[in-house]
């Protein structure tokens, strides 16, 4: 099997990390972790488990995660956030991939995000998937400073891999809402840098056909209450980003 390296960012995450870091240790013996100031125990929690912990202060997602694959041992890298846990199958799936060596640039990996505790099955995040495995010498993470993304390129061949990445995403709806204020102003404050504006058909009608779209054609109404919730924030977050541009 062509060797690969994990890479995690965090910070206080001490309750989340080792699931995170015992699922990869059963691909890889090289997982490196990049803290940024964590103040609970997750640089001992990593270490405890076997992770190369690395502490860098914070310049941003595409920088911590791209300082973290320099450190990597091997050229392979497979990127996964601090509440994300690979599901065996996705093992599986990976170690066939990579036996004896890849065929493709980089791997596509389907997601499925688990909300205060609950699976959640329809709306807006499903399905999902993103691309996480790819050779950090062809391949690096950009420079946005919110849903970075990777330097693809239409010629780089991606192929999409079974199993999931269970996002185990916050443990309360209230965390959620956080979330959505601290994104809105990061997406406002990218789209102000490079002159962007909003209208009127961003800020008030955008939102409204989000929620229609998440809790009634993607079926959102079938996860209950967490449906409704995710869809109304998701509408929040639009709104939010949108208005604090204008």
């Amino acid at each position: 099997m062509t060797p690969l390296s994990a890479v995690i960012i965090t910070v206080n995450q001490e309750k989340k990390i080792l699931e995170t870091i015992e699922a990869l240790k059963l691909l890889t013996d090289d997982i490196v972790v990049v803290d940024s100031g964590s103040t609970d125990l997750t640089r001992k929690v990593a270490r405890a488990a076997g992770a190369k912990v690395l502490e860098h202060a914070w310049e941003g997602y595409s920088a911590q995660k791209n300082f973290g694959n320099a450190w990597a041992k091997h050229d392979w890298i497979l990127s996964v956030d601090d509440d994300e846990v690979i599901s065996q199958e996705l093992v599986e799936s990976i170690r066939k991939a990579f036996t004896p060596a890849p065929d493709a640039d980089a791997f596509d990996l389907p997601f499925r995000t688990v909300f205060s505790g609950k699976l959640i099955r329809f709306g807006g995040w499903n399905p999902e998937s993103h691309v996480r495995i790819f050779n950090k010498k062809q391949i690096q993470w950009n420079t946005d400073a919110v849903h970075e993304g990777l330097t693809l390129k239409p010629e780089h061949r991606i192929r999409k891999l079974s199993g999931y990445v269970y996002h185990y995403t916050v443990d309360t709806p209230e965390q959620f809402a956080t979330k959505t204020d601290r994104y809105s102003t990061l997406f406002a404050e990218k789209g102000a840098k490079l002159g962007k504006k909003a209208n009127f058909v961003k800020i008030f009608l955008s939102p409204i056909f989000r929620f229609l779209v998440e809790y009634i054609f993607k079926f959102g109404f079938l996860d209950g209450y967490y449906g409704w919730f995710i869809a109304k924030e998701n509408a929040r977050y639009t709104y939010l980003k949108y208005k604090k541009l204008g």
